[in-house]
C-alpha cells in the first residue's frame, strides 16, 4: 500500500455513514451500506497500478464487490447502456459502457486492510487488467445508470494533476 501515492482528501469526503446509491435507468433504485456490501460475494484480484504521471504501484491486492453483482440487484432497464460513477467530492465522475463496468470491482480493501480514505476509501472503483488510471474513481458514492453516454470529468481532472 505504501507504493500507491495519495492525494489530499477533499473536505467533502467523509466515511461517516457512507453508503453507495445506484440510481437512474433502473427498475429498483437502491442504497447499499457497508453491511449490505459485506453480505455480497467477494471479488478480489491482484495487479499493478500504473499512472499517467509515470509511477507504478506493483502487486496491489484489491478486495470488494463486483459491480455486476450490484447491478443485478437494481435491475437496469433494457435501454441502459452507460453508467456515470461519481466520487463524493462532487467534482470527479467517470463514464463507462455498462458492459465494461460490470467486471469492475468496488474495492473496499487494499492489501488485506480496509481501504484508507487517502487511497480512495471507503470505496474505490478498480478495473482488473488494463485500464487508464483516471478510471479508478476514488470515494465512490453514486453510480448513475443512463441510456446515453453521460458527460464526465475524470480524464480532464486526473490529467490536469499530471501536467
Amino acid at each position: 500500500m505504501d507504493d500507491l501515492p495519495s492525494h489530499d482528501v477533499p473536505g467533502s469526503v467523509t466515511t461517516d455513514d457512507w453508503a453507495l446509491t445506484i440510481r437512474g435507468s433502473v427498475r429498483r433504485e437502491r442504497t447499499f451500506d457497508a453491511a449490505d456490501l459485506a453480505a455480497l460475494p467477494a471479488a478480489a484480484f491482484t495487479g499493478d497500478f500504473a499512472c499517467e504521471a509515470g509511477w507504478v504501484a506493483e502487486g496491489l491486492a484489491w478486495r470488494g464487490v463486483r459491480v455486476g453483482d450490484l447491478l443485478d440487484r437494481v435491475d437496469p432497464t433494457p435501454q441502459t447502456e452507460f453508467a456515470l460513477v461519481r466520487a463524493m467530492d462532487g467534482d470527479y465522475a467517470c463514464a463507462f459502457r455498462l458492459d465494461r463496468l460490470e467486471n469492475a470491482v468496488l474495492a473496499l480493501e487494499l492489501d488485506g486492510e480496509p481501504l484508507p480514505t487517502e487511497h480512495g476509501g471507503p470505496a474505490r472503483l478498480v478495473q482488473p487488467g488494463d485500464a487508464d488510471c483516471w478510471e479508478s474513481v476514488k470515494w465512490v458514492d453514486v453510480i448513475e445508470l443512463t441510456t446515453e453516454r453521460p458527460d464526465d470529468t475524470a480524464r480532464e481532472i486526473a490529467l490536469g494533476r499530471v501536467e
